[in-house]
């Protein structure tokens, strides 16, 4: 802006035969749609900067300048800051309505992400706050020369400062923020990527403490740290202290969203298992209920031995229709005596197992090695480029593929876990339970025992499923609950 003006008496005297003051002549071109386009309009927006800049360097208004742009400020943050909360931001958590849904679909990155862009000037804040100094997430602080990223701390020794860090195991959460996969980055990038990482877990958990003061219901963080620290027994005193702080919830929305999350779990497996669609498995596992005041009577008797379950559906397009062979397989089984010798098939040695593995080579190959050569061959080679030394690194882009014989496709099966049951599996009488247990909590058990197993748990409309599924399963071949356990077994 020039400085070289004509004397100020003569705009002066302009305004007054105007009858205009020279604040209502700037406010009048700043807000007048008539004068939107004008060359003084566009003059004031270009050198807006130094316009401010005087008012805040004036000695009379430098203190009422000040509060007036506190105020804008204050504004523009809280109203970024009702925008993140707002319930279409997708930041609430409610803890009765929890579902594993919201749990899996929780991305760090993500709500990091979304909250840059929603609380650009927040987000911007808390960054020169913690030291960003306007530099970009991914540079990290440098020194003044413009050099290496300078560590935290002064004494020079930064490869054991880190070395201590990566015993946290944050590299996956510093990959998932930095957006990095796969090998491990050189050396010298280790600080850069640690510093952006860990800052912008920072700023995520402090405007997070933001989010839940101006608006409790956006709580998707402390959702899923305070239940991460239920699944970590830690003490609820310590859980409600970090929820009196903001960095967690209580330990009763804790429990609320266990319960939710129970509920939605029971209602899974059922209608998995009563879709006879379903694969069983199960294992044993030992717990030590260790006791806080140990007794005589009781010393030797804190090892509890109990069983864990898990059920997934069949995958590949199996139909029930495929399941029909609990039948055929009892007329073929040397287990039954009244099985007919020509139709009880061969049984076959350890050699003939060997045939199985002897795949017929592919037409066009190279006969000079066999399949279980060339795959031998392709895992060599993966091998010494991925865990190998350094220099084989850069060949591992020119490996192909292994050839394809029978491939079987590539499917994300979902899994669910089923209730552990208080049964010791190492017996036959606790293999048979437990096999019975995990029917039931897939909605399969003796009509006689459903009351037993369900009533109390369930509603009175997935009783007369489960009821009505068990009938069904009687009506199988080869599946009787009447009878032995061994038809069970197939079942499974």
């Amino acid at each position: 802006m020039s400085h070289h003006m004509l004397p100020l008496h003569v705009i002066f005297e302009a305004l007054n035969q105007c009858q205009i003051s020279v604040a209502g002549l700037i406010v009048a071109l700043l807000t007048s749609e008539q004068y939107e386009n004008h060359y003084y309009v566009a003059d004031l927006l270009a050198h807006s900067r130094e316009i401010l800049d005087a008012f805040s360097q004036h000695p009379a208004s430098q203190h009422q300048f000040a509060l007036h742009l506190f105020r804008i400020t204050e504004n523009a943050y809280l109203q970024e800051l009702r925008h993140l909360t707002s319930e279409d931001s997708g930041w609430h958590f409610k803890a009765s309505n929890t579902s594993t849904k919201q749990l899996e679909d929780f991305n760090l990155k993500k709500m990091a992400w979304d909250m840059e862009d929603s609380a650009p000037q927040w987000w911007s804040l808390l960054g020169v706050l913690l030291g960003d100094k306007g530099k970009s997430e991914s540079e990290g602080q440098k020194d003044e020369e413009g050099g290496a990223p300078v560590a935290p701390e002064e004494d020079g020794n930064v490869d054991s400062y880190w070395d201590d860090v990566d015993e946290i195991d944050l590299e996956g959460l510093i990959n998932e923020l930095t957006g990095e996969q796969g090998p491990h980055p050189p050396i010298e990038n280790r600080y850069t990527r640690c510093h952006a990482g860990i800052k912008m877990t920072k700023k995520t958990i402090v405007m997070s403490i933001l989010m839940h003061g101006s608006n409790q219901k956006a709580n998707a963080l402390q959702s899923l740290l305070g239940l991460f620290l239920q699944s970590t027994h830690t003490p609820y005193k310590v859980i409600d202290t970090l929820a009196h702080l903001g960095i967690s919830i209580s330990t009763d929305t804790i429990n609320a969203a266990v319960k939710a999350l129970s509920s939605e779990s029971q209602n899974s497996l059922q209608h998995l298992g009563q879709s006879l669609l379903a694969s069983y498995a199960y294992n044993n596992f030992n717990v030590d209920l260790k006791s806080y005041v140990p007794t005589m009577e009781k010393s030797n008797d804190s090892l509890k031995h109990l069983t864990s379950g898990l059920l997934f559906p069949l995958v590949h397009g199996v139909t029930s229709d495929d399941l029909k062979c609990s039948r055929e397989l009892w007329e073929k089984s040397v287990l039954n005596l009244q099985a007919d010798d020509l139709h009880t098939p061969h049984k076959y040695a350890w050699w003939d197992l060997l045939k199985l593995l002897l795949h017929p080579e592919s037409p066009g190959l190279d006969s000079k090695l066999s399949c279980q050569d060339r795959f031998n061959s392709w895992m060599f080679l993966h091998d010494l480029c991925t865990y190998g030394p350094d220099y084989f690194c850069q060949f591992k882009l020119s490996i192909p593929k292994p050839e394809c014989i029978e491939q079987i496709p590539l499917v994300k099966m979902p899994i669910f876990a089923a209730q552990a049951m208080d049964v010791n599996n190492s017996t036959v009488s606790g293999n048979i339970q437990a096999v019975t247990d995990l029917l039931a909590q897939g909605g399969l058990a003796d009509p006689a025992n459903m009351s037993f197993l369900y009533m109390a748990t369930s509603a009175p409309e997935n009783n007369s499923r489960q009821l009505s599924c068990a009938a069904r399963l009687n009506q199988l071949p080869g599946i009787d609950f009447s009878t032995s356990y061994l038809y069970q077994d197939y079942s499974i």
